[in-house]
């Protein structure tokens, strides 16, 4: 019995050994200084989870800040897809007001969703990831200190990201900053582990049945 459990032991701790990480990081890498008058996608191409499931998966934008002290807001989203690889944009805004005070989300309000430049295809899968308000309240610009943001996806942001993935190899990330956002640079963190087998499962709950019958014998013989 203590040589099956330590067999388990050392399966555990092979699948640990080959947890993995994926890092990905967009180009630009602040995506255009996530700029007001756009909206944003970042599809990301060729990913393979090799068998593994996600566990986790952060989102981290360097030394964010604002361009202006108004009201404003950063949305975000998860996507199945987008229209083209890598960065791409889309005008929101035409025009140059300032403040800023057109406050939309375009991922989900549908004004441009039939403009044929839109940067998702209808009946594309969006899971909502957060929307942050990033205020000023540094030093006046060019000497403005930003703060280092990381989000951290939800249980239920990792499965989407999980489906979104296997169907079809791609997904992407929507960011429409309703001000101008200056940045050091944007990443994104997955981590997987490998999924356990089924036999493996199996020896566990066998091993550990034993053990409590042992266990037991050993008690009734005191």
């Amino acid at each position: 019995m203590r040589k099956i459990l330590l067999a388990l032991l050392l399966l555990s701790a092979a699948s640990v050994a080959s947890a993995s990480t994926l890092t990905f990081t967009p180009s630009p890498s602040d995506l255009g200084d996530l700029d007001h008058h756009y909206v944003y996608t970042w599809r990301i191409d060729g990913v393979n989870l090799n068998g593994q499931v996600i566990t986790s998966a952060k989102l981290t934008i360097k030394n964010i800040r604002n361009w202006d002290d108004s009201d404003n807001m950063l949305f975000i989203h998860l996507l199945d897809t987008a229209k083209w690889s890598g960065v791409k944009s889309f005008v929101d805004d035409p025009t140059n007001s300032a403040p800023v005070t057109d406050i939309t989300d375009d991922f989900v309000n549908t004004r441009y969703h039939n403009n044929p430049n839109w940067l998702v295809a209808p009946g594309t899968a969006d899971t909502f990831l957060t929307s942050q308000e990033f205020a000023d309240d540094y030093s006046p610009w060019p000497g403005k200190q930003g703060t280092n943001f990381t989000y951290t996806f939800s249980t239920a942001q990792l499965q989407a990201l999980q489906n979104y993935i296997l169907n079809g190899g791609d997904f992407a990330l929507g960011f429409d900053p309703d001000c101008h956002y200056y940045n050091d640079g944007i990443s994104l963190t997955i981590e997987t582990k490998p999924v356990p087998e089924p036999m493996t499962i199996t020896l566990l709950g066998s091993g550990l049945a034993g053990l409590y019958l042992r266990r037991r014998r050993v008690k009734s013989s005191v």
